[in-house]
């Protein structure tokens, strides 16, 4: 009997993510790939990225996000659709604060110890020096990530040409 339920389960994933492939809007989890590291110590996170982060979590990505207080990332977002990031995130805050805009111009504020879902279309101030660490979906969190090394490179070479 628990062969049948893990057997059906199995099958409706396997549906939902066919269904769901290529559909805005949907997220597709691969939950049959099994990275080869299933945990990393934050600490082990890779150190060459504007936005540490680490692909191939069964459709997923982790990232640690590590800034000081009074860190704006609408600029690093310009360029992306309505400026916004548009990659949903699921995390938790391990210590401090970082208040999010959307689009709609709306906010909330997530602080150290809450867990959180940070919607599609948003940017953030960071009020409190901040850590967090999210799950994204890969496909978004590429483009992302590809995004935020091209605009702080174009930034640095802007502050070191003055």
């Amino acid at each position: 009997m628990k062969t049948l339920k893990i057997s059906m389960l199995t099958l409706a994933l396997v549906f939902l993510s066919i269904s769901a492939n290529g559909q805005k809007g949907k997220i597709v989890l691969n939950t049959n790939e099994i990275p080869e590291e299933t945990h990393v110590n934050l600490d082990d996170f890779p150190k060459d990225q504007v936005l540490p982060m680490i692909h191939g979590w069964g459709g997923m990505t982790v990232d640690i996000n590590n800034a000081p207080a009074g860190t704006d990332f609408t600029p690093l977002l310009e360029g992306l659709e309505n400026d916004h990031c548009q990659v949903p995130h699921w995390g938790y805050v391990v210590k401090g604060a970082i208040k999010i805009i959307y689009e709609d111009k709306s906010s909330e504020v997530f602080r150290g110890g809450e867990a959180f879902y940070m919607k599609p279309g948003h940017t953030g101030v960071v009020l409190e020096d901040l850590q967090l660490v999210s799950f994204s979906p890969e496909e978004g969190m590429h483009e992302l990530g590809t995004h935020l090394e091209k605009k702080v490179a174009a930034m640095q070479s802007q502050g070191s040409s003055q």
